[in-house]
């Protein structure tokens, strides 16, 4: 079986991540983390899974990680039981058929951890935990994904290899949206073009979301995940969300398209845009926490305006922490932004009637220096005459 040309991690880094995991888990007090990941999200919900396997399987897996032994990962669909033996980094790779709740069940007692305490990770089915709390009454099963998850947040040099080779694709697909965005292309073709262009730059397109609406005649705020046949116009404005990976390793681009000159309404959403933007990256440092980009969001909802969709959220494989909505909504969970962090910045004003509104964001990385850009395209609508 061909692995060519597929992304990998090295050796080292891999172990790296086995290691550091057994050490969170050490400090949890369990002794074995059992993780869960299924297809969801296109894959997005297996991110847990990737980061010790280097797989993103398209359905249901599990991986067993003893504090004290080898892993093993159980995959749950037999014809893919080759493949992802074939690319996996996790050496025991075993068939689970329908049942993979009683097979995980027969690992744990066969490796005597039937009375031990077992650290959960992932969005398991609520069927998987009730046969394990069965099979094993004396055992204590603590929901650790938050801690896992954060290990996630802080990036290798590889890992922001990969990140960065996803941002340069989607600087690409941006690049050529623009010289393609005109009035009579359909918005599915400015789709079609994403993800030839993805390829292109040795990536995988995940997703383009695209509203286009006249800016005197708005009838949208936000991109959508289902773009129609429509035929763009003059006086249109166009919101994009775009997702390329490399590696299942994600960056995400949001640029606002003017076709033509603006109106006042716009005109002023995009300079609420501007600002609040650039009060978000620069207060994006090691030691800032999410309560203080919770209140600088504020400004949001002092211009008038709302939002809805968060103005930032971590990213890796999928959506990590810090997630946080404008100061309208309700605050979020402690966390402290540190180096090495990848944020996509992603602020939406928008009108209280959801009509009218533009969003514009990047993914960058958390430096001493502050916020810094992964990608070469400018925070900037894009002005198409």
């Amino acid at each position: 079986m061909s692995t060519e040309g597929i992304p990998k991690f090295s050796d080292e880094e891999m172990t790296r991540r086995h290691q550091l995991v057994r050490s969170m888990a050490q400090e949890a007090g369990v002794d074995a983390l059992l993780i869960f990941g299924h297809s969801g999200s296109r894959r997005h919900s297996q991110g847990d899974i990737h980061y010790l396997s280097q797989l993103a399987p398209y359905h249901e897996t599990y991986v067993l990680l003893p504090v004290k032994g080898q892993a093993v990962h159980w995959i749950t669909h037999y014809n893919h039981y080759a493949s992802a033996k074939e690319n996996g980094w996790i050496p025991d790779i075993r068939r689970a058929g329908k049942d993979a709740a009683g097979v995980v069940a027969a690992e744990i007692e066969k490796r005597g951890l039937g009375k031990s305490r077992i650290g959960l990770v992932g969005t398991f089915f609520y069927r998987d935990v009730d046969a394990l709390r069965t099979a094993f009454p004396s055992a204590t099963f603590t929901d650790l994904s938050a801690p896992y998850r954060f290990l996630r947040t802080r990036k290798s040099t590889e890992e922001l290899d990969f990140q960065r080779k996803a941002a340069q694709a989607c600087d690409a697909v941006m690049e050529a949206m623009a010289r393609e965005a005109r009035p009579g292309v359909e918005e599915r073709d400015l789709l079609v073009l994403s993800e030839e262009v993805a390829w292109r730059e040795g990536c995988e397109p995940y997703f383009l979301y695209l509203n286009s609406t006249s800016m005197r005649h708005s009838t949208s705020c936000v991109p959508n995940q289902e773009l129609s046949r429509r035929r763009l116009q003059a006086g249109d404005v166009i919101n994009t969300e775009l997702t390329v990976s490399y590696g299942m390793y994600c960056a995400q681009l949001l640029r606002p398209f003017f076709l033509g000159d603006p109106t006042p309404e716009y005109e002023r959403v995009y300079s609420v845009l501007c600002q609040v933007h650039a009060l978000l990256a620069n207060a994006m440092k090691p030691g800032t926490t999410a309560q203080q980009l919770h209140e600088i969001s504020g400004f949001i909802e002092d211009s008038g305006l709302t939002s809805v969709d968060s103005v930032l959220h971590g990213f890796g494989v999928d959506i990590l922490l810090p997630n946080l909505r404008t100061k309208g909504f309700a605050p979020p969970p402690p966390f402290v932004l540190e180096s090495g962090m990848t944020i996509v910045l992603q602020p939406n004003p928008t009108t209280a009637d959801e009509r009218v509104g533009m969003q514009m964001g990047e993914t960058g990385l958390v430096t001493e220096n502050g916020f810094a850009s992964l990608h070469k395209s400018p925070s900037d609508v894009i002005r198409i005459n």
